[in-house]
């Protein structure tokens, strides 16, 4: 907790000051404080990574970055802009610039689609090219990060190791080209 860490604002690609998530506990007037006090940034070119043990609130962290859910206070700014402020179309049109990759792989990947729809997926929801614009950009994101995209072909998840497919959910957060 606390901001002294954090750079200056105008040097940031990602902030996050003083961000809370608090769930309600059914109609008892209780919280789960689920994320408190959580301040991080990252400039362009930098990854950030969260640790911790299972349910210190990594997952809802990186969700309320992302409005999903929207935190109970704090700032999230991308590029000096107040996610938290946004709403609708605003948001939406933000989102594809932040992406999120989780730590399990395989829960995180639909079994009943193909790798290759997985990954054009978000270029489709988008409507970013045409149809073989997008099989090109699938072919390049999947061999940037090491994955045979003549590989691929009509397989599913389950045929693919755990590292196989977390290197298909990184494809997938690269393939829109977030910032």
């Amino acid at each position: 907790s606390g901001t002294a860490h954090l750079r200056e604002r105008d040097a940031t690609l990602l902030r996050a000051e003083n961000l809370v998530v608090e769930f309600p506990v059914g109609s008892t007037g209780l919280k789960v404080h689920a994320v408190s006090d959580v301040s991080l940034d990252v400039r362009h070119g930098e990854t950030l990574g969260l640790v911790g043990e299972s349910g210190c609130g990594k997952s809802t962290t990186g969700k309320a970055l992302m409005q999903l859910p929207r935190p109970t206070s704090g700032e999230v700014l991308l590029e000096g802009r107040d996610l938290t402020k946004l709403k609708g179309n605003a948001l939406r049109e933000v989102r594809p610039q932040m992406q999120m990759i989780f730590q399990d792989p395989i829960s995180s990947l639909n079994p009943r689609r193909t790798i290759r729809d997985i990954v054009a997926e978000p270029l489709k929801i988008w409507g970013r090219g045409t149809s073989a614009e997008q099989d090109r950009i699938v072919n390049e994101t999947l061999e940037a990060v090491g994955v045979d995209p003549t590989y691929v072909g009509n397989r599913r998840p389950h045929q693919f190791s755990g590292g196989q497919c977390q290197r298909i959910c990184i494809a997938r957060a690269l393939v829109l080209d977030p910032k």
